[in-house]
């Protein structure tokens, strides 16, 4: 289940970008104000989802070979997050941007 939603966290910015180029009244800013919270949370339960299995899995004493999702699920889920909060900081750096050329 971590898997799923990770692939999720990570499949969400890429689905914005392209809600925002198929579509005329939704810009890519818009998408991105909806896309990154997703991404964030999702990405950060996958990231504990994952690292609860492991734990569960070397508590049940399961052979390494089993514990191989777990291990996938714990990178796509940091993957994920770290997309998301590098989104995150793009977003407020172009805001910050923004806000200068205004003021000058």
């Amino acid at each position: 289940m971590a898997l799923v939603v990770g692939l999720t966290a990570l499949l969400t910015l890429p689905a914005a970008i392209e809600v925002s180029r198929r579509s005329k009244r939704i810009g890519l800013l818009d998408a991105g104000y909806a896309a990154i919270p997703i991404a964030f949370v999702l990405g950060l339960v996958a990231l504990v989802m994952a690292r609860r299995a492991r734990k569960n899995l070397k508590w049940l004493q399961v052979r390494e070979g089993g514990t191989g999702i777990a291990t996938v699920a714990v990178v796509v889920g940091a993957v994920a997050f770290c997309l998301a909060v590098a989104a995150v900081l793009s977003v407020g750096f172009y805001g910050l941007v923004v806000v200068y050329q205004h003021s000058r």
